[in-house]
């Protein structure tokens, strides 16, 4: 458990590294998505039936799996959030009029905070989603089940990545 925390706070400076070097925050999001994609496919792999009743070989393959799955996450959750705060381009307060003829002041503080509040809402419910999902999966038909789900909605992902970018 303290190893895979390690690892799953140290691969973010490895994502953001290879991100400002060599790859672009897209391309690195787009290959973290596929690496991250490998790392739960090697769980998953690990907790089915005929390979959990081998012991060393069902720790081996699952050690494999967190260490690849850390290096998708690293190179995903470094990035993701600067291309949040990219979307969001006034820099500069300014007084808009709306069609009810208010005058409103748009301060692009205001407007970044509650991106980011939104965001953050929406992991933890997924977090809390997950892991509820997760832990009755686990319990009533087993581990492979519950290393599925995450993966599956992590296929629904990649996808969308790829629209992210096209060059």
């Amino acid at each position: 458990m303290t190893s895979n925390s390690f690892w799953a706070y140290l691969m973010p400076l490895f994502g953001a590294y290879v991100a400002d070097s060599y790859l672009g925050r897209f391309k690195t999001i787009q290959w973290a998505c596929v690496i991250a994609l490998v790392g739960h496919t090697i769980l998953v792999i690990s907790s089915i039936p005929p390979v959990i009743t081998h012991p060393t070989g069902a720790i081996a393959c699952f050690a494999i799996g967190i260490v690849i799955m850390g290096v998708g996450v690293g190179g995903f959750k470094s990035n993701i959030s600067p291309l949040i705060a990219e979307q969001c381009t006034e820099t500069v307060m300014h007084i808009k009029t709306t069609k009810k003829g208010e005058r409103v002041i748009m301060d692009p503080t205001v407007t970044i905070s509650r991106v980011f509040l939104y965001f953050y809402m929406m992991v933890n419910f997924g977090s809390l989603f997950g892991s509820i999902s997760m832990v009755y999966a686990e319990k009533y038909v087993g581990f492979y089940l519950s290393y599925l789900l995450p993966t599956f909605m992590l296929c629904k992902l990649i996808p969308s990545t790829s629209l992210m970018y096209t060059g």
